[in-house]
């Protein structure tokens, strides 16, 4: 026997980016069903699921998400990319109807990315380092090339100089010795 599927009106969510959003799975009507599971529908992703009150089982979702109050999808700090349409996805207990909603994000492409600062602990207090993103210079072959000549030279330079002080010191000590006979 197949279970029969009620879909609730669609809601759509407008919001700025870096926000927190909740998103509320307009599907759950009470606590008896066996689980519930949100998707992003544009790239068919699963992205978290829970089962009678246990532990969340997170999906290869790119993002950080956690179930919030009444089960409602948690996203932080959206991002453009996280809009898109949302399936919350009820699963009935055996001979009741699996129930399902639709949530519509849009969010804002006017982003400020804010400059975020590491802060390490130190014995004798605290240092902060801001957090930057890698810039890649390119460096052609012959530039390369002529880095790594000359660290090889200045490395050979620096084993000769080291021999001469040795061989100069080896050389006062055994003098040292034959005034001593």
């Amino acid at each position: 026997m197949m279970a029969s599927l009620v879909l609730s009106e669609s809601l759509i969510i407008q919001v700025d980016c870096n926000e927190d959003i909740s998103m509320k799975c307009d599907a759950i009507e009470d606590k008896s069903y066996r689980s519930v599971t949100w998707y992003k529908l544009n790239n068919r992703t699963g992205i978290i699921r829970r089962s009678d009150d246990e532990k969340p089982q997170f999906y290869e979702f790119p993002r950080p998400a956690r179930f919030g109050v009444m089960n409602s999808l948690v996203l932080p700090r959206v991002r453009p990319e996280d809009a898109g349409t949302y399936l919350c996805l009820i699963r009935a207990n055996i001979g009741q109807t699996n129930r399902e909603s639709i949530v519509t994000l849009n969010v804002s492409t006017d982003c400020f990315i804010p400059t975020t600062m590491a802060v390490t602990a130190w014995q004798d207090g605290t240092h902060s380092t801001p957090q930057c993103t890698m810039h890649v210079v390119e460096v052609s072959v012959i530039w390369s090339s002529c880095g790594f000549l000359i660290l090889g030279l200045v490395k050979i330079a620096l084993c000769l100089i080291s021999m001469e002080v040795v061989q100069h010191i080896k050389r006062r000590h055994s003098r040292g010795k034959q005034q001593q006979w």
